[in-house]
Formats: structure tokens, sequence, C-alpha cells
């Protein structure tokens, strides 16, 4: 299997980082190019520009140190300073469009079993997507797609993790601009400060991650595989959701409830846990979708 790997950097470090991920997995990982640079303002951005480009090899993985234009989930600025770890990573797929969700869990496991292979931190999921750690939010998770005809053809994972960057930069940095559909009462934190504020391997997290999505990516093909996914998922939100309370917005109010179902699409059914809507059930579509059931 040859690997090409494209730098833009000032010296051989980002080189050598990529080169031992390789190595350390010889012929076992699918993702051919690589690309890790200084700055970027997203990795996202990047990856979408660079997966229409005819000459560019589908899977590849493009990182950097520092993102001045990250995003996340509905238009929120997520920090991105340097200590961190800020990837995006592109697929070809034939999966059906109802299957987008499952790529999200699989990225949600990968990160999640990487971080407790490596620090022995279990952590938790914050529906739909977010990765916390004693109730902190490490880890964020944004997915674009490509579609025909019912089929997604394309899949860019983007995901930005708290590893060693500066928790009081990080937090002077996060301005969410986008009206919050849902949000939950979170603080965040990086897995250094979670782990005795000793600094972590981000080579270690990076090469776990790229391995397992190497690894799993290819058994998506498989039914059964799939529906393991989201069983672990209904799992670990049920987990969760025992100490976890969402804040969440109906009619221009908002209401706190508990997750009291997950269903295999994602959607949800809160329980209002306030008098207003007298313990009423909500089914929640998406972020952006809030009906009374």
């Amino acid at each position: 299997m040859i690997f090409v790997i494209k730098i833009q950097c000032s010296n051989e470090k980002k080189v050598e980082f990529i080169s031992n991920v390789v190595n350390k997995f010889p012929d076992q990982l699918i993702f051919k190019n690589f690309y890790f640079f200084d700055s970027l303002s997203s990795t996202q951005d990047y990856a979408q520009v660079l997966s229409k480009q005819p000459d560019t090899t589908i899977p590849f993985v493009v990182m950097t140190d520092i993102q001045t234009g990250g995003r996340g989930r509905r238009g929120a600025n997520w920090a991105s300073p340097k200590g961190g770890i800020w990837m995006s990573l592109a697929f070809e797929s034939g999966l059906e469009t109802a299957e987008i969700f499952t790529m999200l869990i699989l990225t949600i496991y990968v990160i999640s079993e990487s971080i407790r292979s490596y620090l022995g931190i279990y952590p938790q999921i914050k529906w739909p997507n977010d990765i916390l750690v004693d109730g902190k939010k490490v880890a964020g998770i944004l997915v674009d797609t490509e579609i025909q005809r019912g089929t997604l053809t394309r899949v860019i994972i983007g995901m930005g993790i708290n590893s060693n960057n500066d928790l009081e930069i990080t937090k002077s940095q996060i301005i969410d601009k986008s009206p919050s559909a849902i949000t939950i009462n979170y603080d965040i934190a990086t897995l250094k400060s979670s782990n005795h504020n000793q600094e972590v391997s981000n080579f270690e997290l990076v090469s776990s991650m790229l391995y397992n999505f190497s690894k799993l990516v290819p058994k998506l093909s498989s039914k059964l595989f799939r529906d393991e996914l989201r069983q672990w998922y209904k799992r670990k939100i049920k987990e969760s959701s025992k100490t976890l309370n969402y804040n969440f917005k109906l009619k221009d109010k908002e209401y706190t409830g508990k997750i009291v179902l997950v269903n295999d699409d994602g959607s949800i059914l809160v329980r209002n846990s306030g008098p207003s809507l007298d313990n009423k059930l909500i089914r929640i579509e998406s972020v952006f979708d809030f009906s009374s059931v």
C-alpha cells in the first residue's frame, strides 16, 4: 500500500508524526493521503474542497495545529487553539442516506474507545454527538455528506478534541452565534485537565482513531454491525441520561427534561421535568425539530 504524504509546515515534525502513524500500522490503514498544516480556517472546509478535486485520492486525512474558523453543529464556532486535535476524514460510501446517523455513531464510538483505551477514562455521550468527561465536553463531531439518488456518495467527518489545548484560552474563544435549539448545562474540559493535568499523547490518540476507522468503516456494509453500533449508542445515552438534564426550547419557551427513549434513527423522546408541560413527552426529530406527543 502506497501512502502519499502532503505536508505544509515550517519543519519536519509533521512529516515525522504522520510517518510514525503509518509505520505503526503498516498496510492496515485505509487512508491514502495525509494533509497536516500549521493553521487552517477549517479542516472540514478544506476537506470539502479537496474532495472535489479530480486528482484527490479518498479516503484521506486533514489535520491542523490551529483552526481559525472551526465550526460545530448548528453553525456554532468551535474554538481550536494549539494543542488539541483538529481533524477531518473523507470517505467514499455506498450507504443509504438513512445511515448518516450510523456514521455519526461510529465516530463517537471510535473517539470514545480511543480515550478509554489510552487513558482508562469512560466518556459520557450527550445526545446527539458530544463527548463528555465528568460532565464536561471534551470532543465534538461534525458530519457533512454528498448524496446522489438516495445514497451517501461521500462523507466528511470533522472532529475536535480538547486534548492538550489551554483550557482558559479555549473557553475565551468559544462563541456560539446561532440560536440555541437544544443545549445542555455543561462546561468544557481537556483530556489533560481530566488526566491530573498530565499531557496526553496526540500521537497515540490519532493513531488509535485512524486504526479503528480503518478497521471498522469496511464493516458498515454489515447490517448486524450497524445494529450493534446503534445499540451501543442507545446504552451510552441511557447511561448519561441518569445524570444529564437537557435544556430545550418549545414555542419560544425553555424547559428542562430527561431523555427517556432513543430511536434507531436518532430521534428521541424527552420527558419534561418542569410543571409547564405537565410531564408530557416531547419528541425531538433533530436539534431543529420539536413537537409534543
